[in-house]
């Protein structure tokens, strides 16, 4: 039988070796660059579509980090965005307070279960009820509180180290729309009551606790918890969407609202943040039954969602079991996550916010997360102005007939005297009724549309004003002597 020579061996076994690895799968490190490149390019398009001028965005994988990357520029003085700058990070505040709270009661300082009034004497209220509330049900948020006495109390503008015990001493005259434990209201009422409890129990500021107890422990050094502390570190105000476009933010910090909304935290502090949630936090930092308990569901708030002690989950128990919350100021949106079943984690910053806007974030947020599954990622939805352009059309329409009832003082001859005064007292009537028809359908104060949707809010008083000149001139027309 005919041998083949050694050197002819080797080159069919070098052409055979070349052509195996032809068909292996895409190298780890290979699959890795093309997840984080669909990433970036999945941010870059939303930051560009919802114009943000900066953004800051950490993800995490068995606690070693993925990707780290940022975007744009600050506010006030147009600096470059960094892993360390901080943003403020709206409600994702209330998961932080929530876990200063479960600290305080993993040393034995609070009690879970005991009545607010216990921690907060001097908290007396009218309604009886509010005795029943406990500090559980609080961090639930179904104290009974609701959120439009809670959106109330928000954005102020405080400053000062008594703002927050200024704020909740208000809440003595407000009146529960639900028995304690009822149900679930999503309030920052019950938070800023979490917050002067922290400062009645412990003697020091909120700022003061959450620096020592809180974020010094969890090694997130540009975090802060009030005006001064935040400006120390770092932080500048962000954007309001007028129209879409950035405009930067003329509402100011407020030191009241730190427990529920205010905290400056950077995308490098977060995700520290995101390693306690997985487990793997500093040790003795708190006990894992407790933070057990901080995560576990305690009440439904939609399909498949949950409100924990402070935190969301999404599909509990379940392989897509997602641990979250989402924040938003009037200049800044937020979203932190973590998934136990993928051990995957992350946090996104931006620094422009509008009421309207809030769901392109969250959609990114689930993006990038099927993304790092491998999953058919869903489409982030586009940036849109509909609201605002049907309301810039209403005023436009109004503006026209200003004209026309205008040209009618001279002819006087398109309307009879009762059609002018039906319509006179309509303009007068839906002027008058507009703005408390707004706060009513959107169960919001208006301070509170004026600041997340300053542009609406705009539109809105620019109609009743037209409206209001409509009925104004229809009612000249009619006392007319000429008519």
């Amino acid at each position: 039988m005919a041998v083949l020579p050694s050197s002819l061996l080797k080159i069919i076994l070098v052409l055979f070796l070349f052509t195996s690895f032809s068909y292996l799968p895409e190298n780890s490190a290979s699959a890795e660059e093309n997840i984080e490149a669909k990433i970036e390019k999945a941010i870059k398009d939303y930051l560009e579509d919802y114009q943000v001028p900066g953004a800051s965005v950490a993800l995490v994988h068995n606690n070693e980090l993925f990707f780290s990357k940022s975007w744009g520029v600050t506010g006030e003085s147009a600096e470059e965005v960094t892993e360390q700058t901080p943003f403020t990070i709206g409600s994702i505040s209330k998961s932080l307070t929530g876990m200063a709270i479960m600290k305080l009661a993993d040393n034995g300082t609070i009690r879970l279960d005991a009545s607010i009034q216990e921690y907060l004497p001097w908290l007396k209220r009218n309604n009886g009820k509010a005795g029943e509330i406990t500090v559980e049900q609080l961090l639930a948020q179904t104290s009974g509180f609701s959120t439009y006495d809670g959106l109330a109390l928000s954005d102020k503008e405080l400053t000062g180290s008594k703002a927050i015990k200024h704020q909740v001493k208000k809440l003595a005259k407000v009146e529960l729309t639900a028995a304690p434990g009822e149900k679930h209201q999503y309030s920052n009422a019950n938070f800023l009551i979490l917050g002067a409890m922290i400062e009645e129990l412990t003697g020091m500021s909120y700022a003061e606790y959450m620096e020592q107890q809180i974020f010094k422990p969890l090694g997130m050094k540009y975090a802060a918890a009030d005006k001064e502390g935040a400006y120390e570190k770092g932080y500048l105000r962000g954007y309001q969407s007028w129209f879409g476009f950035p405009v930067k933010s003329s509402v100011a910090y407020d030191n009241a609202g730190a427990p529920y909304g205010y905290i400056t935290s950077s995308s490098a502090d977060m995700i520290q943040f995101v390693k306690l949630l997985s487990g793997k936090g500093p040790d003795h930092f708190i006990s894992d039954k407790t933070l057990d308990l901080f995560k576990t569901p305690q009440v439904q708030t939609g399909e498949d969602r949950y409100y924990g002690l402070g935190i969301r989950i999404s599909n509990p128990d379940t392989p897509k079991e997602m641990i979250w919350h989402s924040g938003s100021t009037p200049d800044s949106h937020a979203e932190v996550f973590y998934i136990p079943g993928t051990s995957w984690g992350g946090v996104i910053l931006t620094n422009k916010s509008h009421i309207l806007e809030e769901d392109g974030l969250y959609y990114l947020k689930n993006h990038i997360i099927s993304l790092l599954n491998d999953d058919e990622p869903e489409k982030v939805p586009k940036q849109s102005l509909t609201i605002q352009f049907i309301m810039l059309g209403c005023i436009i329409l109004l503006v026209i007939l200003s004209i026309f009832l205008g040209t009618s003082f001279r002819t006087r001859k398109y309307f009879k005297k009762g059609t002018g005064l039906f319509l006179g007292l309509l303009f007068i009537g839906l002027s008058a009724a507009l703005i408390p028809l707004f706060i009513f359908t959107t169960s919001s104060p208006w301070h509170s549309i004026s600041v997340f949707a300053p542009d609406i809010a705009f539109l809105t008083i620019l109609a009743v004003i037209v409206m209001a000149i409509n009925g104004l001139l229809l009612f000249r027309l009619i006392l007319k002597k000429t008519w």
